[in-house]
C-alpha cells in the first residue's frame, strides 16, 4: 500500500520548480522522487509520478470501502 509521508517529499521553491520542470518530471517518473512545492516558504503543491498518484487514489478507495 502506497503511503506518502511528509518526510518523503523533497522541498523545492516554486521558482526553482518552474525553471527545472522538465528535470523534475524526469525525477518523479524515472527515479520515483516526490516534491513539495513551496511559495514564500509555505507548501502549496505536491509533484509525484502518475503511478504514485494512482496508488494513492486506490488506497483512498480502500479506506472508504472499509478495508
Amino acid at each position: 500500500m502506497a503511503k506518502v509521508k511528509i518526510r518523503d517529499l523533497e522541498p523545492i521553491a516554486a521558482t526553482t520548480a518552474k525553471i527545472n520542470f522538465g528535470d523534475i518530471l524526469h525525477q518523479t517518473s524515472v527515479n520515483g522522487k516526490k516534491f513539495v512545492v513551496n511559495r514564500q516558504g509555505k507548501p502549496v503543491s505536491v509533484i509525484l509520478s502518475y503511478n504514485e498518484y494512482c496508488k494513492l487514489m486506490e488506497q483512498t478507495k480502500e479506506v472508504k470501502r472499509g478495508y
